[in-house]
């Protein structure tokens, strides 16, 4: 998730909420071997080696060590050292509670650094420039579990890059290679991952959507290719590159689960891991999930955005019949201890802005954790989109003015509240959109189709105009 599978969120998720494996953001191998790219380098990674992070959390060592783009030092303006400890006190009780004990354990796990490449030197190049700089080349240090290739990235700028779902669905010898030459290169003790979608439909490909190229892979094909690459582990989204954001359909399990056995089968490996990604909305989808594709686990994305208690079967989520209350403080928490840990550790910007990315990385985390109750509240989801509003301690004002808005308010009337209804979560968005406007035709065509759609009616009007024109001459 690029901008959003920062440093911060990763820990909370991992220390507070039951997340085994976190990714990185997704990083542009090309810019990141740049003679020039130090900048670059700088700005996208962020795993260390667990010793200093964890000393850091513990107050052993100074935090201003990984305070490396100007922009974390701008997140924090205004904010004196006791706010700073404060903040890491509450995430240190904040653990301590989650492991019902006094004195906290506090673990870092390992990473899996997410690459986008189709040039297998370049691959191999940066891969090993995350390890060395993570310090994972180190005997005693391996923060970095696996390097990971992005082949499911459905975006059109995925196309333009030759990587993500494009680059396996229209070069996947390319594919091959790249991640061939990972696992020839990397040292054996670092895993070679592949993110993945589903190979287009062939009813996909007879609407024409796949344009000159031949007839789409198989399931059999690209399971047993990956494999044949040397691949460690196979993540599978259940949907193809066509089914994305507008067009989003319910996640093909059992498509999934043909990838499980196949996988397992070809390799010879009855436990073969396999991850299921697509269709995971609540801790019940997990458990679901699971136990129809036969998968080793479940990934989230979109959702682990908005409920990052997710995978944590005591979270509210998971709860049957969870009160408005209780949903609303849920969020709120979210909201709150995420800003605790981004006081402490700031996120790296990215490539949301030199002076402003570490808190526009903050900000996009408190917009998915509070839509729906910023999107009735019109006042202030302006002020969060606000770009005077720039550091962490301005955030905790805004939070504690929507904290405010509802604090005199019954669970009747919560539950009166657009924010109450099931449609208005942030993962939802392009959801409640298709079942809106299922027969609406705009709906099922691309992105791309629907510009040029808009193109050809803005030609359609100038042409009608220029014809008035000349009548009345």
């Amino acid at each position: 998730m690029v901008a959003q599978s920062d440093l911060p969120f990763r820990l909370m998720c991992e220390q507070l909420h039951g997340v085994d494996l976190s990714y990185t953001q997704m990083i542009h191998a090309t810019n990141f071997v740049d003679v020039n790219g130090e900048t670059f380098r700088a700005n996208h990674l962020d795993v260390y080696p667990q010793s200093i992070v964890r000393d850091i959390l513990l107050g052993k060592e100074d935090r201003r060590k990984l305070l490396v783009r100007p922009s974390q030092e701008n997140a924090l303006k205004g904010m004196g050292e006791s706010e700073i400890e404060e903040a890491r006190r509450r995430i240190l009780a904040s653990i301590a509670g989650s492991q019902g004990t006094s004195e906290p354990t506090i673990e870092v796990k390992l990473t899996v650094v997410q690459i986008a490449a189709h040039d297998p030197d370049v691959a191999v190049e940066a891969a090993m420039m995350i390890l060395e700089r993570s310090g994972s080349l180190d005997a005693d240090s391996t923060p970095v579990a696996a390097i990971d290739l992005n082949l499911g990235c459905p975006q059109s700028i995925a196309r333009k890059g030759r990587y993500g779902s494009f680059l396996h669905d229209e070069s996947p010898e390319t594919t091959y290679k790249v991640l061939a030459a990972l696992r020839k290169n990397l040292p054996p003790e670092i895993g070679v991952t592949a993110k993945i979608r589903l190979p287009p439909t062939l009813d996909q490909a007879a609407a024409g959507k796949l344009g000159s190229l031949g007839p789409p892979q198989t399931l059999d094909d690209r399971i047993s290719c990956l494999i044949d690459c040397g691949v460690d582990l196979i993540t599978v989204h259940g949907r193809t590159r066509f089914e994305n954001k507008v067009t989003v359909g319910a996640a093909d399990w059992d498509a999934v689960r043909q990838c499980v056995d196949i996988a397992r089968s070809y390799s010879g490996n009855d436990r073969y891991p396999i991850f299921a990604n697509g269709g995971i909305e609540r801790y019940e989808d997990v458990r679901k999930c699971l136990d129809e594709t036969n998968a080793s686990g479940v990934m989230s994305s979109e959702s682990l955005l908005e409920f990052p208690g997710l995978f944590s079967s005591g979270a509210t989520e998971s709860s049957a019949h969870p009160t408005a209350k209780d949903v609303l403080e849920r969020q709120l928490g979210y909201a709150e201890t995420y800003l605790d840990y981004a006081t402490i550790l700031p996120p790296i910007p990215g490539s949301l802005g030199t002076l402003g990315g570490s808190f526009n990385c903050i900000r996009s985390h408190l917009f998915k954790c509070l839509h729906r109750y910023v999107e009735e509240n019109p006042d202030l989801r302006s002020w969060m989109g606000n770009q005077d509003l720039q550091t962490i301690k301005e955030a905790k004002e805004l939070i504690s003015e929507l904290r405010s808005r509802y604090a005199n308010l019954d669970e009747e009337q919560l539950r009166a509240k657009k924010s109450w209804e099931s449609d208005s979560s942030w993962y939802r968005r392009h959801r409640r959109r298709n079942t809106d406007t299922e027969n609406d035709v705009s709906q099922s065509v691309s992105i791309e189709d629907r510009k040029q759609l808009a193109k050809l009616r803005i030609a359609k009007l100038k042409d009608e105009r220029m014809k008035r024109s000349m009548v009345s001459n």
